[in-house]
């Protein structure tokens, strides 16, 4: 049996996309694809006959990585070969996930004649991933971020207004006689409140703000770009306005809950993001202790 004809059953029959490009330099325009197996055609939605003389970059779109991109490109500089994971698109514009292995191909000569990309698709592999890294970062009953995800995003903020001098504020909220509320309505009730107040929190921020619970009945507020006077105010809205907004509980039961309210801004001596965190908690146990249902600043 010849070769080239075990060969060509394999690349025809693997379930595996095979792409093979010229060797076309970066600087004349890069490679063009010669030749695409039946895989291809099945996963991306296109003919051979549709590819054949395209640059392979056009399966590229716009939430395509640069960083993937780059590490190809400088592969191809080197002549070497290289394995990673790059997002493609479908003729039919869907999203696919797919592990490229990228290896230059040299005649008899040594001179670089193709290359080939063997590719497997990973998209169903990625979505699970993508969404188990949600659920690490997303509080469960309310479904917004929880402590982890809001101290990474807060650690973000905090160094981007240190190093380009920017405001950066952030405000405690805590529910005041929440304790009350589960001994007295039970811990489902408990949950409702908890869920409604990250509603009430959240339909009121700007497309930057972040908010996430970071303790069981307390929720953190960041405001990017937003000096200490100003994130006062917009906690002194919140609060009136949740002071005056009643919670329906799922046996009928009216509540009409307050919270407490800490506000705390960078500045110099914040080592770090706990820092001006501990900050903004402190004032906000100044307001539970001076009444409850107020706004606190720290200083």
């Amino acid at each position: 049996m010849k070769f080239d004809i075990v060969f060509q059953a394999l690349v025809e029959n693997t379930n595996d996309v095979i792409m093979v490009l010229d060797a076309t330099p970066l600087t004349a325009g890069g490679p063009k694809i010669v030749y695409v197996n039946p895989a291809f055609e099945k996963l991306m939605g296109y003919r051979a006959d549709e590819v054949i003389g395209e640059n392979p970059k056009f399966l590229q779109g716009p939430a395509t990585e640069d960083k993937t991109r780059y590490q190809i490109r400088q592969a191809m500089r080197d002549n070497k070969s290289i394995r990673t994971q790059i997002l493609n698109y479908a003729k039919d514009g869907n999203e696919l996930w797919l592990d490229i292995n990228f290896v230059p191909l040299f005649d008899d000569n040594g001179a670089l004649a193709y290359y080939a990309a063997i590719e497997r698709d990973l998209t169903e592999l990625k979505k699970l991933q993508f969404e188990l890294e949600d659920m690490a970062k997303t509080d469960g009953l309310t479904g917004m971020a929880n402590r982890q995800a809001f101290m990474e995003r807060a650690n973000s903020e905090f160094n981007r207004a240190r190093r380009y001098s920017r405001s950066l504020s952030v405000i405690m909220i805590d529910i005041d006689h929440f304790k009350s509320i589960n001994d007295q309505y039970g811990h489902a009730a408990g949950d409702q409140v908890l869920r409604q107040l990250g509603q009430h929190c959240h339909s009121r921020l700007r497309d930057s703000d972040f908010l996430g619970r970071i303790g069981g009945e307390e929720f953190a507020l960041l405001l990017p770009d937003t000096p200490r006077d100003s994130a006062f105010h917009v906690a002194e809205r919140m609060r009136e306005q949740l002071s005056k907004t009643s919670i329906a509980l799922d046996n009928g039961i009216i509540l009409e809950i307050t919270a407490s309210f800490g506000v705390a801004s960078v500045n110099v001596e914040d080592a770090d993001f706990n820092a001006m965190l501990h900050r903004a908690d402190t004032a906000m146990y100044n307001a539970k202790h001076g009444g409850r249902n107020q706004v606190k600043s720290a200083a």
